[in-house]
C-alpha cells in the first residue's frame, strides 16, 4: 500500500474518531454526567465546556476528514487532547484500583492519539486533501 494512501486512511480514521466523540456529546440525550465529571475535576463552566468540545471535536474531525487546514487543527487537537488527558484522565492522583488502571488507559490512548495529530502536524495532510488544491 503506499504511503500517500496510508497518509489519507489515518487521517480520516483520526477525523472519524474525533468527529465521533463531538457528534457523541452533542446528541447525548443526557450529557450532565460528563459535565458533572468535567466539573468534579475542576473544569470551569462545565456546561459551556461541554457544548465547547463538542463543537470543537465535530468541526476539526470534519476538517481532518476533508482534509481542511490539516497542520492547524492537528496542532490545536494536540493542545485539546494534552488538557483534556492532564485534567480528566489523571491516573497518578487515582489510588490503586481498577478507575487507575481505566484513567491511565485513556491517558495512554489520548498521548498516542497526540502522536498521531503531531505527525500530521509535522507532514500534512497526504495528498488526497483540500489543502493540496491550494499549497499548503
Amino acid at each position: 500500500m503506499p504511503h500517500e494512501l496510508l497518509a489519507t486512511l489515518g487521517r480520516i480514521i483520526l477525523g472519524l474518531y474525533f468527529l465521533a466523540a463531538g457528534a457523541g456529546k452533542m446528541f447525548d440525550p443526557d450529557p450532565m454526567t460528563q459535565i458533572a465529571q468535567m466539573t468534579a475535576n475542576g473544569i470551569p463552566a462545565g456546561e459551556l465546556m461541554f457544548m465547547l468540545a463538542a463543537a470543537c471535536e465535530t468541526i476539526a474531525g470534519l476538517c481532518f476528514i476533508i482534509g481542511l487546514h490539516v497542520r492547524l487543527v492537528a496542532v490545536l487537537l494536540a493542545i485539546f487532547t494534552v488538557l483534556v488527558s492532564v485534567k480528566l484522565h489523571a491516573f497518578w492522583l487515582e489510588p490503586e484500583g481498577h478507575e487507575k488502571l481505566v484513567q491511565m488507559i485513556m491517558f495512554l490512548k489520548n498521548m498516542a492519539t497526540m502522536g498521531g495529530l503531531l505527525a500530521f502536524a509535522g507532514f500534512g495532510s497526504g495528498p488526497a486533501a483540500i489543502d493540496r488544491l491550494y499549497g499548503k
